[in-house]
């Protein structure tokens, strides 16, 4: 199952940053979908705030590795687009189970 939450300001994003936060979230929901193992749960939340935009998208899948696989080029495209944008990306395992990505950028999309 595939769950969407948005929260907080999201109102007024520009067509790039909003662009961005689509296809990070497609990309992000496809590695899930392809290279979780056994997921029950995908959860995409967007939240919103008076200066930027977190997208966060993790699973719950079975932990097959302690540590944290080669990054792929499905990772490298989303440091790109986040970078581009003026943000960032953290993905890795996460604490309990599964996989986390989470990417921060400026309301704007304008590099600080």
């Amino acid at each position: 199952m595939i769950e969407v939450e948005q929260r907080g300001a999201l109102e007024s994003l520009s067509e790039s940053v909003q662009a961005m936060l689509y296809r990070v979230a497609r990309e992000s929901v496809t590695n899930a979908q392809r290279h979780a193992r056994r997921p029950q749960l995908i959860h995409v939340l967007v939240e919103g705030s008076g200066h930027g935009v977190r997208l966060t998208v993790t699973d719950d899948g079975e932990r097959v590795h302690p540590a944290p696989p080669a990054q792929g080029y499905g990772l490298v495209g989303i440091a790109e687009r986040a970078t581009l944008l003026g943000g960032h990306l953290q993905a890795g395992p996460s604490p309990e189970r599964g996989w986390r990505v989470d990417v921060t950028i400026p309301r704007d999309g304008v590099r600080q």
